[in-house]
């Protein structure tokens, strides 16, 4: 039987064929020797949609030089290599337990969403999910363990030849094969998010956009759970994604009993900082293929609908626990933080948590690198325009205004 090195050995290597949906779902079948890409059950038509308007855009937008093709198509092979054997996986498995009350954190990203996942991930009671297990979930063929350490060397390989442990990415963005991973990441091999945020690819992320509102995506994160954690349920899951305020239906629909938490920070910090993060991302695979100055108002204009669209969803479910976390408190006091979530939550801190959690915070690098330099400005926005979008939402949740440079 083909190792996993073996499997996904197309990830580590140069590759400037077209992108071509066909082709490269046919490269995985030969890699993995299997073919069946979910039916009706996984959404297949629309998961094929979906890699069409990507491989399309990949050729006619992304503007992709010759390391980005590699790049992209390394990403690609892991995605369809990894689906069609969680596919193969599901079909042969038993029932599996349900998704009991999880922890969820979402909020604007760049608001302190990953440094609040990674601490309560380093309380034992909580179970996360790592990049190397989002993206290869299944063991090798014929064993039903995984050795964990084969897993995140495989993948952290395959990281660094996609380009995301280079310094000036992991600066922004802490990205490790062995590192919490976002919701996103478990939903990737229905081909959406957050594949839009590293290619300039406008139709597919329109497709994805429509899909957020569907069952698609949360479908096939709830079964790598399934798959992740095997007959041992046991600790609640932890999750995180600012994506899930974009789609608070389908998220309460998938994990009706889920215990939400909200971060919010000062806009006028958090969108240069994501459109920082999102041009680095881009630059991975493509020299200019988006325009900063264009980045800055068209993520103003989508951030502030959603962020209204979700003030209206919580005023018309006043049923929802949603705690909201300010990002100012977050960083003053992220121990008092964690332990007002538990309080809220009625979960008990162990004094073994807490201690892991202190540790967390001095490991962390959180707020210790180098300041990076960039402003509104770079991204074409002044404070009068952050403010127009989004003062009434400042206000209404008594958010502090940081520095705005």
């Amino acid at each position: 039987m083909a190792s996993l090195e073996t499997i996904y050995a197309a990830a580590l290597e140069p590759c400037a064929l077209p992108f071509e949906a066909g082709a490269i779902m046919e490269r995985a079948e030969r890699a993995t020797g299997l073919g069946d890409w979910g039916g009706a059950r996984w959404a297949e038509e629309r998961f094929r949609d979906r890699l069409d308007a990507l491989c399309r855009g990949l050729e006619d937008d992304a503007q992709l030089h010759e390391q980005g093709r590699s790049r992209a198509h390394s990403r690609l092979h892991v995605l369809l290599c990894s689906r069609l054997r969680q596919v193969d996986h599901l079909r042969g498995a038993g029932a599996n337990p349900a998704i009991v009350a999880p922890l969820i954190g979402t909020g604007m990203p760049r608001a302190g969403t990953t440094f609040l996942h990674g601490l309560l991930a380093s309380d034992p009671a909580n179970r996360v999910a790592s990049a190397a297990q989002a993206a290869i979930p299944i063991p090798p063929p014929g064993k039903s363990e995984f050795s964990e350490a084969e897993r995140v060397a495989l993948y952290q390989s395959i990281l660094d030849f996609q380009g995301f442990t280079a310094p000036d990415v992991t600066a922004i963005h802490p990205y490790a094969a062995s590192a919490p991973e976002e919701c996103v990441f478990l939903q990737e091999a229905a081909c959406g998010a957050p594949l839009g945020a590293f290619y300039n690819a406008p139709e597919f992320s329109g497709l994805v956009a429509k899909a957020q509102s569907g069952k698609d995506a949360y479908a096939w994160q709830i079964g790598m759970m399934q798959s992740l954690q095997g007959g041992r349920p046991g600790r609640r899951w932890l999750l995180k994604a600012p994506s899930h305020v974009m789609n608070m239906d389908g998220l309460i629909t998938a994990f009706p009993d889920a215990r939400i938490f909200l971060n919010h920070r000062d806009p006028g910090k958090v969108i240069p900082s994501m459109a920082s993060l999102y041009m680095k991302l881009y630059s991975l695979c493509s020299d200019n293929s988006v325009d900063p100055l264009a980045l800055g108002p068209r993520l103003v204009a989508n951030w502030a609908g959603i962020l209204s669209r979700l003030d209206a969803w919580r005023a018309s479910h006043p049923e929802a626990t949603v705690v909201d976390v300010h990002y100012s408190s977050l960083i003053a006091d992220p121990i008092g933080t964690a332990e007002r979530l538990y309080d809220r939550f009625d979960l008990d801190l162990s004094d073994s948590a807490r201690s892991a959690m202190l540790d967390h915070c001095e490991a962390d690098r959180h707020g210790k690198g180098p300041v990076r330099a960039y402003g509104l400005a770079d991204f074409g926005l002044c404070e009068a325009e952050i403010e127009e979008a989004f003062g009434a939402y400042i206000d209404r949740h008594n958010i502090v205004r940081e520095k705005r440079s």
